[in-house]
């Protein structure tokens, strides 16, 4: 069933057979389905309504905080159908965005690529990545609907990221970047910021995501040797 689920045959908002009839199918006990039913709830794989029925659940998603991989690349690799706009490719003067020139050790210009990715039509979040001109003029940017940029930057540059440090936190959007988004400008958002280093220590690319709150959710998993943070598409 989890196979099923996850490849798609089960799609979300399916309702499934009662327990009954799935344990006949399954060939199994109705004590064994229950468990099954019950780790596929505990993994938000399905929802369960007491008196009413079980339902294939919309796919949660886990994209680490930590994990090095872009963004659309850890949708690509949950399954989550994902797509991605170029809203704009534009050139900033030196001065016009300290913030990514600081990160990027630069005076610059800069290249900034602003990106907005959507899933089943909805607008989720708005992405800005800023990079040097001279590495700017290497890329494709409309290769950038299909492919990741930090795959992009390698083919074009053979660099490769090596580390990368990520800051998270609550902020409203702008009324550009709101109506972009299709929200409220008061709409309680995250905005994530992420400065990547290639693999001779070099920082190349700095990105400002903004992510709506109410679409999104971060998950902190606690243990006692480490802290695991993820966040994606809120289940609801």
């Amino acid at each position: 069933m989890r196979d099923q689920i996850l490849s798609g045959a089960l799609p979300p908002g399916q309702q499934l057979p009662s327990q009954q009839e799935m344990a006949e199918s399954h060939k199994t006990s109705l004590m064994t389905l229950r468990q099954a039913m019950a780790g596929l709830e505990a993994d938000g794989l399905i929802v369960v309504a007491a008196g009413r029925g079980t339902w294939v659940a919309d796919r949660p998603i886990d994209v680490r905080v930590g994990n090095l991989s872009s963004f659309a690349s850890a949708m690509q690799a949950a399954g989550i159908a994902l797509s991605t706009e170029i809203v704009s490719v534009v050139e900033k003067k030196a001065g016009q965005s300290p913030e990514a020139e600081a990160a990027l050790a630069t005076a610059g210009p800069l290249t900034c690529l602003m990106r907005r990715r959507s899933m089943d039509g909805a607008p989720f979040s708005l992405q800005r990545s800023f990079l040097t001109a001279d590495l700017g003029a290497q890329i494709n940017f409309d290769d950038l609907v299909d492919e990741s940029l930090y795959r992009s930057i390698e083919v074009a540059t053979g660099w490769s990221v090596s580390t990368a440090r990520e800051t998270i936190r609550a902020v409203q959007p702008s009324r550009p970047d709101a109506a972009l988004l299709d929200v409220k400008p008061s709409e309680p958002s995250l905005l994530s910021i992420r400065t990547s280093v290639n693999q001779f220590d070099v920082p190349f690319l700095y990105d400002e995501a903004i992510l709506i709150g109410d679409r999104c959710t971060i998950v902190a998993d606690r243990s006692s040797d480490h802290l695991r943070i993820s966040y994606g598409l809120d289940e609801r």
